[in-house]
């Protein structure tokens, strides 16, 4: 999934449409949001035609001032929960990975005076269980070194959105190109940039996303530069191009086999807990296994040809010298082969068959019939 925001600082001029569309066009963004529209709901509307996004929601601005949207590409992808001047809160529904999270398109409040009850309203979002994302512009940074140029941050503001982000249990997804988002764009000693637009996220977005990064795109024609979070999920592309998941019986007899499982289970989980904690180690062992058992049936087939082979060789040469090496790879093959008869029976399925017959033509009957 891509989600695009940008404060675009007045979607009136053509110049800032035409360059929203660029932008689109060339990153493919499932859903984008707009900060500083200055428009009312029908011509915010036009352009989400404009663009073919199915779903749209429109803060108005309040005269000249303010204004939000959100669009996103299909109807059904995103589920509205409420909004306001400073804020969307919608339910993503991925039905491909099974998994549905709050997503919290943000914008702090320009007033720095008036900022605490933004955060307020921010805290009031934070979610009992399951994922939570937050994108957009928060006016505001949370360490002197986000800044460079102009007076220096009040440390009281910085204070405010740090505990802000510690008490909802989120973590910075960081940045890729370019760190500051807006720039005053003088060309005196006033000069200034700063990093107010960002992604936040809590850990349990975290454990399930395992790709995730934000790009800092180009200003062109706004001070602010639009951000991308590109967020992918490992289990859909697996879903898509491979069988689902499934725990293979020979494991249990490899090297490595129970160091998977302990790490996995003896992980950090901060901000997780009860069933939800469970649920996430299960995550974090499937993933382990799949990375380490990848390539085991080919490596292993390979070490059978390999080994019967060099049996074959000592053989044929009929030297005592050569019997313990013979003995040792008639064990190595042994256990090679015994793995790969527990791979069958376990994907024939005849489980009432244990430990009888081994890898024979009826096993591997049974595996062609079901495939």
């Amino acid at each position: 999934m891509r989600i695009l925001s940008w404060n675009c600082r007045g979607l009136g001029n053509p110049r800032t449409v035409q360059t929203l569309r660029m932008i689109v066009k060339e990153k493919m963004p499932d859903v984008v949001f707009l900060m500083e529209t200055k428009l009312p709901y029908g011509r915010a509307d036009g352009i989400a035609k404009t663009l073919k996004f199915e779903g749209c929601c429109v803060s108005e601005a309040v005269g000249r001032s303010g204004g939000l949207i959100l669009l996103w590409k299909h109807k059904d992808q995103l589920e509205l929960v409420n909004f306001s001047r400073h804020h969307f809160n919608v339910m993503v529904n991925d039905t491909q990975c099974n998994f549905k999270w709050l997503l919290t398109c943000f914008y702090g409040h320009p007033n720095a005076n008036l900022r605490k009850q933004t955060w307020d309203l921010l805290s009031s979002f934070k979610p009992s269980e399951g994922g939570w994302g937050v994108i957009g512009d928060f006016n505001e940074i949370l360490l002197n070194d986000e800044k460079e140029g102009g007076r220096g941050r009040s440390e009281n503001l910085m204070k405010m959105f740090r505990e802000l982000i510690e008490e909802g249990n989120l973590i910075d997804l960081g940045w890729k190109t370019n760190k500051f988002t807006w720039c005053n764009r003088h060309e005196d000693e006033s000069f200034t940039k700063e990093r107010l637009d960002r992604a936040l996220a809590n850990q349990r977005w975290k454990g399930v996303f395992t790709e995730v990064s934000v790009d800092t795109l180009p200003a062109i024609c706004s001070d602010h530069n639009p951000i991308l979070l590109s967020c992918s999920f490992e289990r859909c592309s697996e879903y898509r191009f491979h069988s689902s998941f499934k725990y293979e019986a020979n494991w249990i007899n490899e090297r490595g086999c129970r160091e998977v499982v302990l790490d996995a289970w003896q992980g950090s989980y901060r901000g997780v807990s009860g069933m939800e904690k469970v649920l996430y180690k299960l995550e974090r062992t499937r993933r382990g296994f799949q990375k380490w058992s990848r390539g085991m049936a080919r490596d292993r087939n390979r070490a059978i040809r390999e080994k019967t082979q060099q049996l074959g060789e000592l053989q044929s040469q009929e030297e005592p010298s050569t019997i313990k090496r013979q003995k040792n790879l008639q064990l190595d093959l042994n256990f090679l082969l015994e793995q790969e008869a527990i791979g069958w029976r376990q994907r024939a399925k005849r489980h009432w068959l244990i430990g009888g017959d081994r890898n024979t033509k009826f096993y591997h009957a049974c595996v062609n019939q079901r495939r």
